[in-house]
């Protein structure tokens, strides 16, 4: 927690807060570890005052056309960005517990100037189509602002659930369900371990899952990357495509290992 920083400082920021999901899960403290349960506890209290603000929402299709999998490459592939794993996941076709991944990075904005961001994986597995907020492995946000993110994207995207499935020609009786992955080692993957330790943050979950349901939408699930992070430095390789595409793939000697991790 930074120094110097108390409780009633922060509150006052979070008064004068605009009370819309964007502006909540954007707001700097929001990330910051330190301050989760007292934020989770202010977004419960104002719960029923804010708003899905879903202006700038996506009208062309959510599918692109160019995601192959595809990378740049000025660093080295040791340097592991979070567009480069969850490409690599894509590549990988099938993520274990989670499901086949269909997409990455799916926009949810027509405009960049709109408010909303990417959607990081879309999973499918029995029964559901996962959308997933990703972190990379030394990511240093809260958990709660994954959850935010994961619960403010599938609820935009289920305002327009029968498009969003068309475009990528899936099962309209498929139901969304929000999904954080995350890393052991990541802040927010530290925290879901400890997360006894947040009644605050397990309360706004359960009022999330609440509002969830009644939209037809799954409750939110967790998932963990529990490799250690040693084998991070070597895990990711590349291909040449006959394209000329540059992908970016796990090395054969790494194999993701993956917990769901459940919060009651």
């Amino acid at each position: 927690m930074a120094r110097g920083v108390t409780k009633t400082d922060l509150e006052s920021e979070w008064r004068s807060l605009q009370k819309n999901w964007y502006s909540i899960y954007q707001c700097k403290p929001t990330s910051r570890a330190g301050y989760l349960e007292w934020i989770a506890e202010w977004i419960t209290a104002s719960f029923s005052l804010i708003q899905l603000n879903t202006s700038g929402l996506r009208t062309r299709s959510f599918k692109v056309a160019e995601h192959r999998g595809q990378i740049g490459l000025r660093t080295g592939i040791e340097q592991l960005t979070e567009k480069r794993i969850v490409r690599a996941m894509f590549n990988l076709s099938q993520l274990p517990l989670v499901g086949e991944v269909i997409d990455y990075e799916v926009p949810l904005k027509e405009t960049d100037e709109a408010d909303h961001g990417d959607n990081d994986l879309l999973c499918v597995a029995p029964n559901v189509c996962l959308c997933i907020e990703a972190k990379k492995p030394d990511a240093n946000e809260s958990i709660l602002k994954a959850v935010l993110q994961a619960f403010v994207y599938t609820s935009l995207v289920s305002t327009k659930k029968q498009a969003f499935l068309t475009d990528f020609s899936l099962d309209q009786k498929l139901q969304l369900t929000p999904g954080i992955l995350t890393f052991a080692a990541a802040k927010s993957g530290r925290q879901l371990e400890k997360m006894d330790g947040y009644p605050q943050l397990r309360d706004l979950i359960r009022m999330l899952n609440f509002r969830l349901a009644n939209n037809g939408i799954a409750p939110l699930r967790f998932f963990v990357v529990e490799n250690p992070i040693e084998e991070f430095a070597t895990c990711l390789t590349t291909t040449n495509e006959a394209n000329g595409d540059i992908k970016a793939v796990f090395s054969s000697r790494f194999t993701l290992s993956i917990v769901e991790k459940f919060v009651s």
